[in-house]
């Protein structure tokens, strides 16, 4: 029996709101915690708890969450902690207030080619943060790409197949899968899995909200039905586009790109918009209300930017935040949201801006629910 609304969990830290979800392995509840803010926990579903090996899935959900738990990252969902109740392990994540991109592309249409350009991109960012960890997802889908409330910001989602692997070793795999965006690999227990595996769900993702359509299942395609190319059925997509799905979409993984950064390369730089905005890519240093701050950001796509501001104050300490920037068409104006605290003490807020016309220094006037500050940091290399 799962839990039912208005349980406590962790002696009323959190108290569970609804069902969200079950899959084949997990179950998952929005909760909120003792402040009043939603989080989702997550834990094994009760046919798992059946099981008569059961202790062997608690183990390696266990090992899995706290390997996630360091998989940090503006584009993934953050595990906030990892809970033992009632004899189950337990993840506590962020919960993303938005709709997937699945559910998007029925309610809404297609994406156009320049801003599936921008998520992919944002995801396949993330996934190269999950590979160089050991995991692999599984379960790229578009249903798996959340879009934040009021923002261009993907959050990949549901990792609740992830597994650990090792390049170039074969071992034995559940077959947990999506039609459409599993390679073949992942239909045969016993094959090797890699980075190319996750490569062939973000293509076939790529595919799925451009063309609206499913891709054909690669079991069909392995004894020779054809997959229609994205193309033909949306005439706007660019031919490199194109060439880049059908490349990730190879049927035999030794023919796809083996990282996903190999097949992002592929790839228009969100049609070559990287070139018209300024590059905000390195770190900054300055005042940042009543402490310093080092602004470090590591990636940027067209007019977005992510990273993570370290924050000293000589009273609450030094705390880590996440952040995710735009720069207006205007490429003078800025903004920078505040998205995740990773650690310490702080309240999440936003900060417009602007930047200097030599690109050196950003400055602007932010505000938290407390009041309003002023910022400046200055490019550091």
């Amino acid at each position: 029996m799962g839990w039912l609304s208005g349980q406590q969990l962790q002696d009323g830290k959190y108290t569970i709101e609804k069902e969200l979800g079950e899959g084949g392995f997990g179950i998952t509840y929005r909760a909120r915690d003792n402040h009043g803010n939603y989080v989702v926990i997550k834990t094994l579903n009760n046919a798992i708890q059946k099981r008569a090996d059961f202790a062997k899935f608690q183990q390696d959900f266990l090992n899995e969450a706290i390997k996630l738990a360091k998989c940090s990252h503006p584009h993934i969902v953050q595990i906030y902690e990892v809970i033992h109740e009632n004899d189950l392990w337990c993840m506590v994540m962020e919960y993303i207030d938005g709709e997937d991109l699945g559910t998007l592309v029925e309610n809404q249409g297609v994406f156009s080619e320049t801003e599936a350009l921008r998520y992919i991109q944002q995801i396949g960012e993330a996934l190269t943060v999950v590979h160089d960890n050991g995991l692999l997802h599984r379960d790229i889908k578009p249903q798996n790409i959340m879009l934040r409330s009021g923002k261009s910001e993907a959050v990949l989602i549901d990792f609740g197949i992830a597994r650990e692997f090792t390049p170039n070793l074969t071992g034995t795999h559940t077959q947990m899968l999506a039609p459409g965006f599993a390679p073949i690999e992942q239909y045969d227990a016993r094959a090797k899995r890699g980075a190319f595996t996750d490569v062939y769900a973000l293509a076939a993702t790529l595919y799925s909200v451009l063309t609206g359509e499913l891709p054909t299942i690669s079991p069909m395609r392995a004894i020779g039905t054809e997959l229609e190319e994205a193309k033909k059925i949306n005439s706007s997509i660019s031919d490199k586009v194109n060439h880049a799905i059908i490349k990730g979409m190879e049927i035999k993984p030794e023919n796809r790109p083996q990282s996903v950064q190999d097949w992002l390369c592929m790839l228009p730089s969100n049609n070559n918009n990287d070139t018209t905005f300024p590059k905000m890519l390195g770190t900054w240093y300055g005042e940042f209300g009543s402490g310093k701050a080092t602004l470090s950001i590591i990636a940027q796509t067209g007019d977005t930017f992510d990273g993570t501001l370290i924050h000293e104050h000589w009273w609450n300490g030094t705390a880590k935040i996440t952040i995710n920037g735009k720069i207006h068409s205007d490429k003078t104006t800025i903004i920078i949201r505040e998205i995740k605290i990773l650690s310490g003490y702080w309240r999440l807020g936003e900060n417009p801006g602007y930047l200097s016309s030599d690109s050196k220094q950003i400055s602007g006037t932010g505000k938290d629910r407390k009041g309003s500050y002023s910022w400046l940091l200055k490019r550091i290399d």
